[in-house]
Protein backbone atom coordinates (compact mmCIF):
# COMPACT_ATOMS: atom_id res chain seq x y z
CA UNK A 1 0.00 0.00 0.00
CA UNK A 2 1.34 3.63 -0.65
CA UNK A 3 2.88 5.75 2.09
CA UNK A 4 0.21 8.03 0.31
CA UNK A 5 -3.20 6.23 1.25
CA UNK A 6 -4.35 8.10 3.52
CA UNK A 7 -4.33 11.25 1.50
CA UNK A 8 -5.36 9.62 -1.34
CA UNK A 9 -8.26 8.14 1.01
CA UNK A 10 -9.75 11.87 1.80
CA UNK A 11 -9.55 13.25 -1.92
CA UNK A 12 -10.38 10.59 -4.04
CA UNK A 13 -12.99 8.01 -4.50
CA UNK A 14 -12.11 5.38 -7.28
CA UNK A 15 -8.89 3.36 -6.67
CA UNK A 16 -7.07 0.37 -9.11
CA UNK A 17 -4.55 -2.29 -7.50
CA UNK A 18 -1.70 -2.28 -9.06
CA UNK A 19 0.74 -5.31 -7.73
CA UNK A 20 -0.39 -4.72 -4.00
CA UNK A 21 -0.49 -0.77 -4.69
CA UNK A 22 -3.30 1.12 -4.14
CA UNK A 23 -3.67 4.26 -6.10
CA UNK A 24 -6.35 6.54 -7.18
CA UNK A 25 -7.86 6.88 -10.85
CA UNK A 26 -8.74 10.23 -10.59
CA UNK A 27 -9.46 13.25 -7.76
CA UNK A 28 -11.32 15.37 -10.53
CA UNK A 29 -12.00 15.23 -13.68
CA UNK A 30 -9.91 13.46 -16.67
CA UNK A 31 -10.38 16.78 -18.59
CA UNK A 32 -8.91 19.24 -15.55
CA UNK A 33 -6.44 16.95 -14.58
CA UNK A 34 -4.96 16.85 -18.11
CA UNK A 35 -4.91 20.84 -17.95
CA UNK A 36 -3.35 20.42 -15.29
CA UNK A 37 -0.46 18.13 -16.21
CA UNK A 38 0.46 20.16 -18.68
CA UNK A 39 1.22 22.92 -16.32
CA UNK A 40 2.46 21.53 -13.11
CA UNK A 41 0.91 18.00 -12.22
CA UNK A 42 1.99 15.11 -9.58
CA UNK A 43 1.40 11.66 -9.37
CA UNK A 44 2.25 9.04 -6.87
CA UNK A 45 4.22 6.71 -8.86
CA UNK A 46 5.61 4.33 -6.61
CA UNK A 47 3.60 1.55 -8.05
CA UNK A 48 6.80 1.68 -10.71
CA UNK A 49 9.64 -1.20 -9.19
CA UNK A 50 13.20 -0.33 -8.63
CA UNK A 51 16.06 -2.72 -8.50
CA UNK A 52 19.81 -2.12 -7.91
CA UNK A 53 22.18 -4.15 -9.78
CA UNK A 54 25.94 -3.64 -8.16
CA UNK A 55 28.95 -5.61 -8.77
CA UNK A 56 31.90 -4.85 -10.67
CA UNK A 57 30.93 -6.90 -13.84
CA UNK A 58 27.15 -5.25 -14.11
CA UNK A 59 28.14 -3.09 -17.16
CA UNK A 60 29.09 -6.01 -19.48
CA UNK A 61 26.22 -8.34 -18.06
CA UNK A 62 23.74 -5.45 -18.42
CA UNK A 63 25.11 -4.44 -21.98
CA UNK A 64 25.30 -8.43 -22.76
CA UNK A 65 21.21 -8.98 -21.64
CA UNK A 66 19.27 -5.75 -23.19
CA UNK A 67 19.20 -4.30 -26.90
CA UNK A 68 20.38 -0.72 -25.87
CA UNK A 69 24.11 0.26 -26.03
CA UNK A 70 25.41 -0.32 -21.73
CA UNK A 71 29.04 0.69 -21.95
CA UNK A 72 30.44 3.66 -21.05
CA UNK A 73 27.67 5.34 -19.34
CA UNK A 74 28.83 8.17 -17.22
CA UNK A 75 28.00 8.88 -13.64
CA UNK A 76 24.56 10.73 -13.79
CA UNK A 77 23.13 9.70 -17.05
CA UNK A 78 20.06 7.37 -17.56
CA UNK A 79 19.02 5.64 -20.66
CA UNK A 80 15.62 3.33 -21.70
CA UNK A 81 16.61 -0.45 -22.94
CA UNK A 82 14.62 -3.69 -23.21
CA UNK A 83 15.19 -7.19 -21.83
CA UNK A 84 14.45 -9.84 -24.59
CA UNK A 85 14.47 -13.27 -24.33
CA UNK A 86 15.73 -16.03 -27.45
CA UNK A 87 12.58 -15.15 -29.39
CA UNK A 88 12.89 -12.07 -29.39
CA UNK A 89 9.90 -11.19 -27.54
CA UNK A 90 9.92 -8.22 -24.58
CA UNK A 91 11.07 -9.27 -21.07
CA UNK A 92 10.64 -5.96 -19.86
CA UNK A 93 11.41 -2.24 -20.51
CA UNK A 94 13.59 -0.14 -18.02
CA UNK A 95 15.11 3.02 -17.69
CA UNK A 96 18.95 2.40 -16.59
CA UNK A 97 20.44 4.74 -14.07
CA UNK A 98 24.24 4.89 -13.95
CA UNK A 99 25.48 5.78 -10.33
CA UNK A 100 28.61 5.88 -8.95
CA UNK A 101 28.83 1.90 -7.77
CA UNK A 102 25.17 0.38 -9.39
CA UNK A 103 22.74 0.67 -11.70
CA UNK A 104 19.17 2.18 -10.09
CA UNK A 105 16.64 0.11 -12.77
CA UNK A 106 13.13 1.25 -12.48
CA UNK A 107 11.44 -1.39 -13.98
CA UNK A 108 7.54 -1.80 -14.84
CA UNK A 109 4.68 -2.44 -12.10
CA UNK A 110 4.97 -5.58 -11.12
CA UNK A 111 8.29 -6.34 -12.63
CA UNK A 112 11.09 -6.20 -10.68
CA UNK A 113 11.22 -9.71 -9.36
CA UNK A 114 10.78 -10.93 -13.11
CA UNK A 115 13.97 -8.85 -14.43
CA UNK A 116 16.04 -9.67 -10.83
CA UNK A 117 15.36 -13.29 -12.05
CA UNK A 118 16.37 -12.90 -15.31
CA UNK A 119 19.84 -11.03 -14.58
CA UNK A 120 20.66 -13.96 -11.72
CA UNK A 121 19.46 -16.77 -14.57
CA UNK A 122 22.48 -15.16 -16.86
CA UNK A 123 25.06 -14.69 -14.03
CA UNK A 124 27.32 -17.11 -13.64
CA UNK A 125 30.88 -16.59 -12.88
CA UNK A 126 30.30 -12.44 -12.95
CA UNK A 127 30.16 -10.25 -9.84
CA UNK A 128 26.98 -9.24 -10.51
CA UNK A 129 23.97 -9.00 -7.65
CA UNK A 130 20.43 -7.33 -7.91
CA UNK A 131 18.45 -6.42 -5.14
CA UNK A 132 14.88 -5.71 -5.70
CA UNK A 133 14.15 -2.18 -3.15
CA UNK A 134 10.61 -1.63 -4.34
CA UNK A 135 9.39 -1.47 -0.68
CA UNK A 136 12.31 1.20 0.03
CA UNK A 137 12.39 3.49 -2.22
CA UNK A 138 8.91 5.66 -3.65
CA UNK A 139 8.49 7.81 -6.15
CA UNK A 140 6.93 10.84 -7.26
CA UNK A 141 6.58 12.10 -10.89
CA UNK A 142 6.19 15.75 -11.79
CA UNK A 143 4.19 16.79 -15.32
CA UNK A 144 4.02 20.07 -17.10
CA UNK A 145 6.19 22.88 -18.11
CA UNK A 146 6.43 24.44 -15.06
CA UNK A 147 7.48 21.28 -12.90
CA UNK A 148 11.11 22.27 -12.44
CA UNK A 149 10.64 25.95 -11.91
CA UNK A 150 7.64 24.89 -9.60
CA UNK A 151 10.22 22.53 -7.38
CA UNK A 152 12.53 24.46 -6.69
CA UNK A 153 9.72 26.94 -5.39
CA UNK A 154 8.39 24.33 -3.32
CA UNK A 155 11.72 22.70 -2.31
CA UNK A 156 14.87 24.69 -3.39
CA UNK A 157 15.45 22.14 -5.59
CA UNK A 158 16.83 22.93 -8.99
CA UNK A 159 15.97 20.47 -11.61
CA UNK A 160 15.93 23.08 -14.27
CA UNK A 161 19.56 22.30 -15.60
CA UNK A 162 18.61 18.18 -15.54
CA UNK A 163 19.18 17.48 -19.28
CA UNK A 164 16.81 14.45 -20.55
CA UNK A 165 18.76 11.14 -19.30
CA UNK A 166 20.15 12.43 -16.54
CA UNK A 167 19.84 12.82 -12.84
CA UNK A 168 21.19 14.09 -10.20
CA UNK A 169 21.16 13.70 -6.60
CA UNK A 170 20.20 16.14 -3.79
CA UNK A 171 18.68 16.57 -0.27
CA UNK A 172 16.08 18.35 1.00
CA UNK A 173 15.57 18.70 4.72
CA UNK A 174 17.44 15.62 5.41
CA UNK A 175 15.89 13.41 3.21
CA UNK A 176 18.17 12.44 0.00
CA UNK A 177 16.56 13.08 -2.79
CA UNK A 178 17.32 11.71 -6.88
CA UNK A 179 16.13 14.33 -9.30
CA UNK A 180 15.72 12.54 -12.50
CA UNK A 181 14.77 13.69 -16.12
CA UNK A 182 14.06 10.65 -18.31
CA UNK A 183 15.54 10.15 -21.81
CA UNK A 184 12.55 8.96 -23.34
CA UNK A 185 9.23 6.44 -22.98
CA UNK A 186 7.98 8.40 -20.22
CA UNK A 187 5.23 11.35 -19.61
CA UNK A 188 6.88 12.99 -16.81
CA UNK A 189 9.32 15.66 -16.92
CA UNK A 190 10.72 15.02 -13.42
CA UNK A 191 11.23 11.77 -11.14
CA UNK A 192 11.77 12.30 -7.38
CA UNK A 193 12.89 9.07 -6.29
CA UNK A 194 13.15 9.60 -2.04
CA UNK A 195 12.97 6.81 0.77
CA UNK A 196 9.62 5.92 0.89
CA UNK A 197 9.01 6.74 4.54
CA UNK A 198 9.44 10.42 3.34
CA UNK A 199 7.17 10.27 0.52
CA UNK A 200 4.20 12.18 2.44
CA UNK A 201 6.17 14.88 3.75
CA UNK A 202 7.30 15.94 0.60
CA UNK A 203 4.09 15.27 -1.13
CA UNK A 204 2.61 17.46 1.29
CA UNK A 205 5.16 19.92 0.49
CA UNK A 206 4.51 19.86 -3.38
CA UNK A 207 0.63 20.42 -2.95
CA UNK A 208 1.22 24.14 -2.46
CA UNK A 209 2.36 24.04 -6.29
CA UNK A 210 1.16 20.86 -8.15
CA UNK A 211 -2.28 19.81 -9.14
CA UNK A 212 -2.30 15.38 -8.18
CA UNK A 213 -3.04 13.48 -11.03
CA UNK A 214 -4.98 9.76 -11.03
CA UNK A 215 -3.81 6.51 -12.97
CA UNK A 216 -6.24 7.50 -15.59
CA UNK A 217 -4.48 10.72 -16.40
CA UNK A 218 -1.67 9.11 -15.98
CA UNK A 219 -2.40 6.43 -18.50
CA UNK A 220 -3.91 9.32 -21.33
CA UNK A 221 -0.39 10.93 -20.95
CA UNK A 222 1.11 7.84 -21.86
CA UNK A 223 -1.24 6.63 -24.40
CA UNK A 224 -0.75 10.05 -26.37
CA UNK A 225 2.73 10.08 -27.46
CA UNK A 226 2.50 5.86 -28.15
CA UNK A 227 3.99 4.62 -24.55
CA UNK A 228 3.74 0.82 -24.03
CA UNK A 229 3.29 -0.45 -21.06
CA UNK A 230 4.00 -3.94 -19.13
CA UNK A 231 0.51 -6.03 -19.60
CA UNK A 232 -0.77 -3.82 -22.23
CA UNK A 233 1.46 -3.73 -25.42
CA UNK A 234 4.94 -5.26 -23.40
CA UNK A 235 3.59 -9.01 -23.29
CA UNK A 236 5.40 -12.10 -24.34
CA UNK A 237 3.25 -11.92 -27.85
CA UNK A 238 4.95 -9.04 -29.19
CA UNK A 239 8.53 -8.23 -30.34
CA UNK A 240 10.23 -4.80 -29.62
CA UNK A 241 9.76 -3.82 -33.48
CA UNK A 242 5.67 -4.11 -32.68
CA UNK A 243 5.10 -1.81 -30.43
CA UNK A 244 6.88 1.09 -30.97
CA UNK A 245 10.73 0.02 -29.05
CA UNK A 246 12.07 0.57 -32.10
CA UNK A 247 14.10 3.32 -31.09
CA UNK A 248 16.08 1.34 -27.85
CA UNK A 249 17.49 -1.09 -30.13
CA UNK A 250 21.26 -0.88 -30.88
CA UNK A 251 21.99 -2.80 -34.10
CA UNK A 252 25.83 -1.81 -34.08
CA UNK A 253 26.05 -3.64 -30.47
CA UNK A 254 27.46 -6.99 -30.33
CA UNK A 255 25.07 -9.87 -29.28
CA UNK A 256 22.76 -9.75 -26.55
CA UNK A 257 19.90 -12.71 -25.69
CA UNK A 258 17.23 -12.30 -28.69
CA UNK A 259 19.55 -10.37 -31.28
CA UNK A 260 19.46 -12.57 -33.67
CA UNK A 261 15.75 -13.08 -34.29
CA UNK A 262 15.59 -8.87 -33.89
CA UNK A 263 17.93 -8.39 -36.70
CA UNK A 264 16.58 -10.82 -39.16
CA UNK A 265 13.26 -9.02 -38.59
CA UNK A 266 14.64 -5.63 -39.28
CA UNK A 267 17.01 -7.21 -42.02
CA UNK A 268 14.09 -8.78 -43.84
CA UNK A 269 11.39 -6.37 -43.43
CA UNK A 270 9.37 -9.77 -41.61
CA UNK A 271 7.39 -7.49 -38.87
CA UNK A 272 3.49 -8.61 -39.17
CA UNK A 273 1.77 -5.61 -36.32
CA UNK A 274 2.44 -2.35 -35.71
CA UNK A 275 1.25 -0.06 -32.75
CA UNK A 276 -1.27 2.52 -33.62
CA UNK A 277 -3.30 4.83 -32.07
CA UNK A 278 -7.50 4.63 -31.91
CA UNK A 279 -9.73 7.20 -30.97
CA UNK A 280 -13.67 6.16 -30.03
CA UNK A 281 -16.60 8.66 -28.85
CA UNK A 282 -17.40 5.02 -26.29
CA UNK A 283 -16.49 5.22 -22.84
CA UNK A 284 -12.89 3.57 -21.98
CA UNK A 285 -14.19 0.63 -19.62
CA UNK A 286 -16.81 -0.68 -22.13
CA UNK A 287 -13.48 -1.19 -24.49
CA UNK A 288 -11.09 -3.07 -22.57
CA UNK A 289 -9.77 -6.18 -24.11
CA UNK A 290 -11.84 -5.32 -27.68
CA UNK A 291 -10.74 -6.32 -30.73
CA UNK A 292 -10.27 -4.43 -33.49
CA UNK A 293 -12.16 -5.04 -36.98
CA UNK A 294 -12.03 -3.68 -40.24
CA UNK A 295 -14.44 -4.45 -43.67
CA UNK A 296 -15.23 -7.89 -41.72
CA UNK A 297 -11.56 -9.06 -40.87
CA UNK A 298 -10.12 -9.30 -37.48
CA UNK A 299 -6.97 -6.53 -37.89
CA UNK A 300 -5.50 -6.73 -34.52
CA UNK A 301 -6.15 -6.29 -30.47
CA UNK A 302 -6.85 -2.79 -28.31
CA UNK A 303 -4.34 -3.12 -25.78
CA UNK A 304 -4.28 0.09 -23.81
CA UNK A 305 -7.07 2.33 -23.26
CA UNK A 306 -7.46 5.72 -21.27
CA UNK A 307 -10.01 8.70 -21.14
CA UNK A 308 -9.57 11.15 -24.44
CA UNK A 309 -7.66 14.59 -23.44
CA UNK A 310 -10.85 16.71 -23.43
CA UNK A 311 -12.61 14.61 -21.12
CA UNK A 312 -15.23 13.05 -24.32
CA UNK A 313 -14.74 9.37 -25.23
CA UNK A 314 -11.43 7.43 -25.43
CA UNK A 315 -8.11 7.37 -26.68
CA UNK A 316 -6.08 3.77 -26.68
CA UNK A 317 -3.47 1.83 -28.81
CA UNK A 318 -3.93 -1.42 -30.73
CA UNK A 319 -1.17 -3.45 -31.65
CA UNK A 320 -2.96 -4.87 -35.77
CA UNK A 321 -1.44 -6.74 -38.92
CA UNK A 322 0.45 -3.97 -40.99
CA UNK A 323 -1.59 -4.21 -43.85
CA UNK A 324 -4.35 -2.55 -41.74
CA UNK A 325 -2.33 -0.07 -40.49
CA UNK A 326 -3.78 3.46 -42.21
CA UNK A 327 -4.11 6.93 -40.28
CA UNK A 328 -7.86 8.22 -40.18
CA UNK A 329 -9.31 4.35 -41.41
CA UNK A 330 -13.05 4.16 -39.71
CA UNK A 331 -12.55 0.64 -37.79
CA UNK A 332 -14.86 -1.27 -35.35
CA UNK A 333 -13.93 -2.33 -31.61
CA UNK A 334 -15.74 -5.78 -30.97
CA UNK A 335 -15.96 -7.01 -27.26
CA UNK A 336 -18.36 -9.89 -26.20
CA UNK A 337 -21.41 -9.23 -28.41
CA UNK A 338 -21.23 -5.41 -28.67
CA UNK A 339 -19.77 -3.50 -31.50
CA UNK A 340 -18.40 0.08 -31.24
CA UNK A 341 -16.83 2.69 -33.89
CA UNK A 342 -13.40 4.03 -33.63
CA UNK A 343 -10.79 5.74 -35.96
CA UNK A 344 -6.93 5.18 -36.74
CA UNK A 345 -5.07 7.96 -35.06
CA UNK A 346 -1.27 8.17 -36.02
CA UNK A 347 1.60 8.44 -33.10
CA UNK A 348 1.63 10.58 -31.39
CA UNK A 349 -1.77 11.65 -30.74
CA UNK A 350 -2.07 15.52 -32.29
CA UNK A 351 -3.12 17.51 -29.40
Amino acid sequence: MSPLHEYHRRHAEHFIDLFGYSIPLHYSTPKEEYQAAQTAGMLDAGFFDKLRVIGKDRESLLHRLTTNEMRQMQSGASRVNIFTNAKGRVVDRVEMLAEEESYLLLTSPGRAITVQKWIEKYTFLEDVKPHDLTTQLGMISLFGEESAARLEKALGISGAEISAGHFEKTSWQNVEILVHHPEAANPARLNLILPIASEPMVWQSLLSRFTPIGFSTYETLRILPGIPAADHEIVDEYNPHEIGLYPFIDFEKGCYIGQEVIARLDSYQKVQRQLIGVKSETEASLLVGATVWLQEQEAGKLTSVAPAPNGSGTIGLAVVRKTFVQPNTNVVLRREHESFPAVFIKIPFED
